[in-house]
C-alpha cells in the first residue's frame, strides 16, 4: 500500500492517562452512565464520533460534542477519555488499511483543536479558582523532533492542570532552544513524549542537553505510546523515570497532587 508502515498511527500518548487498552472500557463506561443504551450502540456511537471528526463539514464535530455535554458526559471526561478513545480507532483503522495516511493525521489534528478549544473554555474558571496561579508549581511537557504524535500531550497538559500544575509546552524546538526555556523558570518536571523508535535519538540528545546545561536538576520523565510495548527505555534516552500515566509520573517524581481533580473523582466513580 502507499502509506509507510514505519510510522506508527497516531494514537495518544499513554502518558495523557489510563493504558491504551482500557480506553475503550472507560469511554464506553462514561457513555454508558449517562443513558440506557446497550454497549453496542455505545461503540456505534463511537465509530459515529470518528465520521464526525473525519467530515469536511465542522459543524459535525460541534454537534457531535454537544451532544455529549448534553448528555451529562463532562470536558474534561471528553479530553481525557472519549477524545483518545476516538484517535485510538482511527489509528486502528489506518493499521486495517481501511483509512489512509492522511486521513486520520487529518482527523488527529480536529481532535487536537477540540481538545484545546475546551482546555481553553475551562482555563479561567481553573485559574480563579486556584488564586495566583503564576505561583504553581511548573511541568514543561516536550515534544521532541521529528514526533509528530501531539494530542496525548496537550491531554495530559490539561490533567497537570487540574491537578494544580502550571504547564508550558514545547514543540518542534531545537534541543538547546528547550534547555534555554528550563532556565527562565524553576521547573519540578520535564516530561517527553515519543511514539516511535525514530523520536529516540532526539530524545537522548534533549536529555543530554538538559543535563549539562540546566542550572538545577530536574527529574525528566519518558511517556508516549512506545513505553508500554519497548524495554529498556530509561536506559536508552538516559531519563530519570518512565511513566504510564499522570499519576504515574507524579509520583515517580515525588510530587503530591496540588489540587484534587473533581473530573478525576467523576471517572472514578465509574469503574
Amino acid at each position: 500500500m502507499a502509506d509507510d508502515r514505519r510510522y506508527a498511527p497516531p494514537v495518544p500518548s499513554v502518558l495523557a492517562g489510563p493504558d491504551v487498552r482500557g480506553l475503550a472500557r472507560q469511554a464506553i463506561r462514561i457513555l454508558a452512565s449517562r443513558s440506557e443504551e446497550h454497549t453496542d450502540r455505545l461503540r456505534a456511537r463511537l465509530d459515529h464520533l470518528c465520521e464526525a471528526f473525519l467530515s469536511e463539514e465542522e459543524e459535525a464535530r460541534h454537534a457531535a460534542i454537544q451532544k455529549l455535554r448534553n448528555e451529562g458526559v463532562t470536558d474534561p471526561e471528553i479530553i481525557d477519555h472519549v477524545i483518545p478513545e476516538v484517535s485510538r480507532i482511527l489509528g486502528q483503522r489506518w493499521a486495517d488499511d481501511t483509512l489512509s495516511f492522511a486521513e486520520v493525521s487529518i482527523g488527529s489534528a480536529r481532535l487536537q483543536e477540540t481538545v484545546r478549544a475546551l482546555i481553553a473554555r475551562d482555563i479561567a474558571p481553573l485559574d480563579a479558582d486556584a488564586g495566583d496561579h503564576l505561583n504553581a508549581p511548573r511541568i514543561m511537557l516536550i515534544i521532541p523532533r521529528p514526533e509528530d504524535h501531539t494530542l496525548g500531550t496537550f491531554v495530559a497538559a490539561d490533567q497537570f492542570r487540574r491537578f494544580g500544575y502550571a504547564v508550558d509546552i514545547i514543540v518542534d524546538q531545537h534541543a538547546r532552544q528547550a534547555a534555554l526555556e528550563l532556565r527562565k523558570h524553576r521547573y519540578v518536571m520535564v516530561g517527553l513524549t515519543i511514539g516511535g523508535r525514530r523520536t529516540l535519538a532526539s530524545a537522548k540528545e534533549l536529555v543530554d542537553i538538559i543535563r549539562t546545561t540546566a542550572t538545577r536538576a530536574t527529574p525528566i520523565v519518558l511517556g508516549g505510546s512506545f513505553v508500554e510495548t519497548e524495554d529498556g527505555l530509561k536506559q536508552a534516552t538516559g531519563v530519570d523515570h518512565v511513566a504510564v500515566s499522570v499519576r504515574d509520573a507524579l509520583k515517580k517524581c515525588g510530587l503530591d497532587i496540588v489540587r484534587a481533580d473533581p473530573s478525576q473523582n467523576t471517572v472514578a466513580s465509574h469503574e
